[in-house]
């Protein structure tokens, strides 16, 4: 029984490892709101250039929103520009968004009536008890 428990336990484990690894639209969104956060201290502290440590995050965002962004971003690395490149990843990633989700499956709440074997019509009103 405890192994039976254990071995759960792990299979939970992986894929709420699983689920956590993937990147959706709306999880880069966030990501991004984060870079965003950053880039605004940079200019509100006017600094000249994006730090380095913050640099490989924002190409890797670029990257996934649109794979020509960070061809365009270069070598700029001045916050007020960089902010710019980001917006557009901003636009890029909200469109798939709304586009990646689609209509929910729809969970019927009482069980189909089962069509008749015969044919429409009057076998149907015949096949009805009588009053």
């Amino acid at each position: 029984m405890l192994e039976q428990t254990r071995q759960e336990q792990q299979r939970f484990l992986h894929w709420h490892r699983k689920r956590d690894q993937r990147t959706s639209p709306r999880r880069l969104l966030r990501e991004s709101d984060e870079l965003m956060y950053w880039l605004e201290e940079c200019v509100e502290r006017e600094m000249k250039l994006v730090p380095g440590w913050l640099l490989p995050r924002l190409v890797t965002l670029l990257g996934r929103a649109d794979r020509q962004l960070p061809q365009e971003l270069g070598r700029e690395r001045r916050p007020l520009e960089v902010m710019e490149f980001l917006f557009r990843a901003q636009e890029a990633l909200m469109g798939e968004s709304v586009r990646g989700r689609g209509p929910a499956r729809v969970i019927p709440l009482f069980r189909q009536p089962r069509p008749a074997g015969g044919t429409a019509g009057d076998d149907e009103v015949s096949a009805l008890p009588r009053a």
